[in-house]
């Protein structure tokens, strides 16, 4: 028998005692009554994984992607449309809103651009004023929802990394008062000398992530924080996010989340070494000290002024959230928790959309789809599994940060997160890509599925699949969709990719292709899909999803894991 479906059997004889749910449980949305939950089986499993069909998911992205959803932006009509088709999609499946009669949840935003004719950002120090190149050397703004900003004579101050780690036995502060300071952090995490292994070896953890530096600074009471950009440590140039100054920023309507600053910035790596030299030091030189754990916060001769006008606006992004209910009395209460970005980019100056065909309406589609086989197949596991389809990721995930800071139930009861974005396109892989899966027991389960699920290779041979995790682990890929939110409350989390290893050479080159389309108008379907290793990912998905929610225990962080007291602390263990 298949050691994973082991995880599955551990439960059938409870899902096969259990009764079905009383009408006092249901919505005022959904009255029928439910039917008795049929007996998890392999061969009901392996029936419901058949059911997951290419067509139909094309079918489905051809709807999301088309010209009438005008590119599915945050706020928008197009985005409206999109969300009224999803919930109608959960309801003609069966699904039950997650809470109340709705499948929607609002996602309250608000708009922040700084007008940088009106704005204006000095630095002085012991000789007078730092010259900078505004969007060359130097981008900054304001997040602090505030139409008016005013910052005098703030000094700042280095403070390495910025990494307050307790498990890993790291502070950067040392006791630091960071009230009304400017904090200047490098990217990435310390690289410990003699510790390779220290804050996960080539993988970037959380602690690494400009989010966290930010989301540190408003904690401590800064006034604002600057992050030092060299290509080596964010892992991209400086092109993506020179202009960061100059554009919106969203950020979610409730107070005390995220960071919210008067001041935010990123420094080129040219303009540091100008204030290092001030206290005798370079951008290299400050790297060796802050990979030393006794590091001590260097006050720096520079201070900083800013006023800023901002102009402010609101709106409004909806997630969908469906409930496949689970079989078993106390554990249906438990969620296996799916989701994907629906929102896009909406339409160009010119009139011309942004379809976001594999961005992420296909991603969509799927976890619609495997909705799907589980009620027309009568798959009913012991835990419930939702559907959550994400507004505002490409704001900065935003929809699942409203999602998981706001949920509809207890966020305790969220025990695992799968989440898909941009899923395979072109052809079968020997491999499936499954970003994070080494960092929880979710792993595990999928590695067992893996090593149980045939590949016919290119010569005509077989092997079992391979799970890989995040091909460039630097860049942080854990951190950068919506599975982020979910594991920052310390939910275990798998990010679905596509693989690499292809069994045949696709009709293009996955790179050129991901170059040429990823957030381009030219992200439609193409005569280039090839949705068999999309299907075959989402059967693989089906069964994981189906393990996790039989079995007795629910997922839990891998020992020492950055999240595991987040965990603990969501579970009161």
């Amino acid at each position: 028998m298949m050691k994973w479906l082991l995880v599955v059997c551990m439960g059938l004889l409870m899902a096969c005692g259990s009764t079905p749910p009383s009408a006092s449980n249901e919505t005022a949305h959904e009255k029928k009554p439910e039917p008795a939950a049929t007996p998890v089986t392999k061969e009901l499993i392996e029936k419901a994984a058949g059911m997951i069909d290419a067509k139909r998911i094309e079918d489905g992205v051809k709807i999301l992607a088309h010209d009438d959803m005008m590119g599915r932006a945050t706020g928008t009509e197009g985005e409206r449309k999109a969300a009224e088709w999803i919930a109608a999609q959960y309801e003609s499946i069966g699904l039950k809103p997650l809470a109340g009669d709705s499948f929607f949840q609002k996602v309250q935003l608000i708009g922040m651009k700084k007008n940088a004719e009106t704005s204006s950002l000095t630095l002085r120090g012991d000789k007078g004023e730092l010259k900078y190149e505004n969007g060359k050397t130097l981008t900054w703004w304001s997040t602090a929802q505030k139409e008016k900003v005013a910052i005098e004579k703030a000094p700042l101050v280095f403070v390495g990394y910025g990494v307050d780690a307790p498990e890993h036995q790291w502070d950067d502060y040392k006791g630091l008062d960071a009230k009304g300071k400017i904090l200047v952090f490098l990217n990435n995490d310390p690289d410990i000398e003699g510790e390779p292994d220290a804050f996960g070896g080539e993988a970037r953890t959380y602690y690494g992530r400009y989010t966290y530096k930010f989301e540190q600074a408003m904690s401590r009471g800064a006034a604002g924080a600057i992050i030092i950009h060299t290509t080596h440590s964010a892992g991209y140039g400086w092109e993506v996010i020179g202009t960061s100054g100059s554009r919106e920023s969203f950020a979610v309507k409730l107070p005390d989340t995220g960071f919210q600053l008067d001041m935010l910035a990123w420094m080129h790596q040219d303009l540091v070494n100008q204030i290092a030299a001030m206290v005798g030091s370079d951008l290299d030189a400050w790297f060796k000290a802050a990979n030393k754990r006794d590091f001590q916060p260097v006050p720096l001769p520079v201070t900083l002024d800013a006023t800023m006008e901002v102009a402010l606006r609101e709106t409004e992004g909806q997630n969908v959230v469906g409930l496949w209910e689970g079989s078993d009395p106390t554990l249906k209460d438990e969620i296996v928790i799916f989701s994907a970005h629906y929102d896009h980019l909406g339409v160009k100056d010119d009139g011309s959309v942004y379809n976001g065909a594999w961005d992420n309406a296909l991603g969509t589609a799927a976890i619609i789809d495997i909705a799907r086989a589980f009620a027309e197949s009568g798959l009913r596991p012991r835990r419930s599994i939702a559907f959550l389809a994400c507004s505002a990721e490409e704001r900065g995930l935003l929809g699942s940060f409203w999602f998981t800071a706001n949920p509809p139930v207890p966020l305790k009861r969220f025990v695992a997160n799968l989440n898909i974005d941009m899923p395979q396109i072109l052809g079968m892989t020997h491999d499936i890509g499954a970003i994070g899966y080494e960092s929880n027991s979710l792993g595990e389960v999928l590695q067992s599925i893996a090593a149980e699920t045939p590949v016919t290779l290119a010569d005509g041979t077989s092997e079992p699949m391979v799970v890989k995790g995040d091909p460039n682990p630097n860049a942080g890929s854990f951190y950068r969709s919506d599975q982020a939110n979910f594991v920052k409350a310390g939910v275990p989390a798998i990010y679905f990719v596509p693989g690499k290893s292809y069994v045949e050479t696709p009709s293009t080159d996955p790179s050129q292709y991901h170059t040429d389309h990823y957030h381009k108008v030219s992200d439609v379907i193409t005569e280039h899909w090839d949705l068999s290793g999309c299907v075959r990912d989402m059967r693989v998905i089906l069964r994981l999803t189906t393990a996790v929610a039989m079995a007795d225990e629910m997922p839990r962080w891998q020992p020492g894991n950055e999240f595991e007291g987040a965990w603990k602390k969501l579970h009161g263990r």
